[in-house]
């Protein structure tokens, strides 16, 4: 064993000097080598950053002890899906009625409402719930108070308005509480702010929102006791699922539907949000993967051919070393490890590179969007990459190698 070992320590000191005297071809060889597996680590870290955004987002916003029902339609961001039967204040009760669940809220929205101050005046979402839903979904009271229960329950004239809304319709030193907003032409009082939500968190569509009263909302401005969404709060988190079949079955019986027939409404939890984002986040990372794994193939491609050009350059020096008594597989070792080097090195300054590059499109998504989450590269993704680039340098470096090993010495020093 000492004599491998021995071997491939003679080998990699060889390649190195052999690779600091070609500085500028050995840069060149693996770049395509760089440029893939950096691609990889960008993707990868950008990936994994946003996961645990997305993981952290969700577990802000939302309590593991909620279930969320919603029609089973496509999401359409700050718009509601169309055509589809939205609940009512009886599925509500119906919900509510179940061993399981504690509490109800109930949510529903209007995608443009006209709200005036003054002169001023800007469409905006309107969003009526009761008031204990808001803490459930992430929002927070920066200034003023929430609504009451026995405000929500009285149908009381008041409203809060998230952060955007004092920019548009207020002028720069006017005091928002205790101000009046007609909205669709009824006059609230506003009685509290929202603090300011993250783009990942709605973003500016978000900010721009006004908050009523469930039952204010729906008997003054809908017109109707529609509801978009409902959220249920459990007894306990170990009864989710049996909580989520009960819930399934009274709004099945609720809203009249057929035994064998699809349901119109979906039910989920903070478990099933984070399940979907990481999903999504997996399959772009397998597909940008793909095309990176190309680029690493053409890579790896062009070692081949540098190697195969460096064969025939230093044929006269196989043919003396040859001379010298050392054996073709010697030869042989010396080729394929000053491969291994060569895509392994590659694949170490991918993994610098590709995090630079991963940091540097999270700071370019922060100043347009403010979006922004720190990259991150698990230590399997290091040690995969490492991987790869040995069984880069092995794979398209053995037949260089081979080709070396077995050049006739006498022929080899005669070549010009």
């Amino acid at each position: 064993m000492s004599s491998i070992y021995v071997l491939i320590w003679t080998s990699l000191r060889l390649a190195m000097r052999q690779l600091v005297r070609n500085k500028v071809r050995s840069f060149l060889t693996m770049l395509g080598i760089l440029i893939g597996i950096g691609s990889v680590v960008a993707i990868v870290s950008l990936g994994e950053g946003l996961k645990a955004m997305f993981v952290g987002e969700i577990a802000t916003q939302a309590n593991a002890d909620l279930i969320w029902i919603m029609p089973d339609a496509p999401m359409q961001p700050g718009r509601l899906p169309r055509g589809v039967k939205l609940f009512n204040n009886h599925d509500i009760d119906m919900i509510g009625k179940s061993d399981y669940i504690v509490d109800t809220y109930g949510v529903h929205m209007m995608e443009s409402v006209v709200v005036k101050h003054g002169w001023r005046s800007e469409n905006v979402q309107l969003v009526m719930a009761n008031y204990d839903y808001f803490p459930s979904d992430g929002w927070i009271v920066e200034h003023g108070r929430m609504f009451l229960d026995s405000e929500d329950r009285a149908r009381a004239m008041v409203c809060l308005v998230a952060s955007d809304i004092d920019e548009t319709l207020y002028d720069k030193h006017e005091n928002l509480l205790g101000s009046y907003l007609q909205i669709n032409g009824q006059r609230f009082e506003v009685i509290g702010e929202m603090k300011e939500r993250s783009a990942m968190a709605g973003g500016s569509t978000a900010n721009k929102m006004v908050f009523v009263p469930l039952a204010t909302g729906q008997d003054r401005l809908a017109g109707t006791d529609d509801v978009y969404c409902i959220a249920a709060k459990v007894r306990d988190t170990r009864e989710l699922q049996e909580a989520k079949e009960d819930i399934a079955t009274r709004l099945r019986a609720s809203r009249r539907i057929r035994s064998g027939a699809d349901d119109d409404f979906q039910i989920t939890t903070t478990d099933d949000w984070a399940n979907f984002a990481n999903g999504f986040v997996n399959t772009l990372i397998t597909v940008f993967g793909i095309v990176a794994v190309i680029a690493l193939l053409v890579g790896g491609i062009g070692v081949m051919n540098i190697m195969l050009v460096n064969v025939r350059e230093r044929t006269r020096e196989i043919g003396l070393r040859k001379a010298l008594g050392a054996t073709a597989t010697q030869i042989t070792w010396q080729f394929l490890v000053e491969s291994m080097t060569l895509t392994t090195l590659g694949g170490v300054l991918g993994i610098l590179i590709g995090y630079a590059l991963g940091l540097g499109v999270a700071l370019i998504m922060k100043s347009l969007w403010d979006v922004f989450w720190w990259p991150s590269v698990p230590m399997v993704w290091i040690l995969a990459v490492v991987c790869t680039g040995l069984g880069l340098g092995l794979a398209f470096g053995v037949y260089p190698a081979w080709r070396a090993g077995l050049l006739n010495p006498i022929d080899a020093l005669r070549y010009e």
